[in-house]
């Protein structure tokens, strides 16, 4: 059940349950004044984190103790920062309270998850893939890929069905291989695109010798 404003007191001494009455829920409105994620592990192989809101007393940065508290029973692999003109979303007091967004694991999370097929993996409501988070934006879920509708030229389409049919890839992965190279965006290239490179670069190599 969501609290009321009022009622979310932050205590650095409570976070751990603090975090476990909020939960899945990240509200719009906590998104808004986003202006950086901040990563404090490797993201490049995780299947996904947990996505959750907290509140905080500052808009950037964490101190060594709430760090400390937060590190407890998980894993702190990221949070968000505000920007410097972002307003609090709960005044108490002289207390002004800052919601911001932190993703985090915990232990034995990945035991039920199965990275070849996310579609049917076992990983909590919260589960967003770390590689899709945006300032401003919120996860994509570990079993939910974007997708996109264009029409192409007939005979860009019937190319794509050959290479298709010749290399064994894919459209999807022709595809978002093509939009990784043109974007720059080397990290998104399918594994199996990879493996081709790599193949092409080693038969270059060979030629030469």
């Amino acid at each position: 059940m969501q609290l009321p404003y009022n009622a979310m007191r932050v205590n650095l001494i409570i976070i751990d349950i603090e975090v476990r009455i909020m939960g899945d829920f990240v509200r719009d409105e906590t998104l808004l004044h986003e202006a950086k994620i901040v990563w404090l592990e490797d993201i490049s192989k995780m299947p996904w984190v947990r996505e959750i809101e907290v509140g905080f007393f500052s808009k950037k940065g964490i101190s060594k103790k709430l760090l400390s508290e937060l590190q407890k029973g998980q894993i702190l692999v990221g949070y968000a920062e505000l920007e410097d003109n972002a307003p609090p979303l709960c005044v108490e007091g002289n207390r002004k309270y800052f919601h911001r967004r932190i993703f985090t694991l915990r232990e034995n999370d990945y035991e039920l998850y199965r990275v070849d097929d996310p579609a049917t993996a076992n990983h909590p409501t919260e589960a967003v893939e770390p590689l899709s988070v945006e300032p401003k934006h919120k996860g994509l879920s570990p079993s939910k890929k974007s997708q996109i509708a264009v029409r192409v030229p007939r005979t860009l389409f019937s190319k794509l069905k050959r290479y298709v049919q010749q290399t064994g890839i894919s459209q999807t992965d022709v595809i978002v291989s093509a939009l990784a190279k043109h974007l720059d965006s080397v990290e998104d290239l399918p594994m199996i695109q990879r493996i081709l490179e790599l193949e092409k670069r080693v038969a270059a190599l060979e030629i030469k010798i």
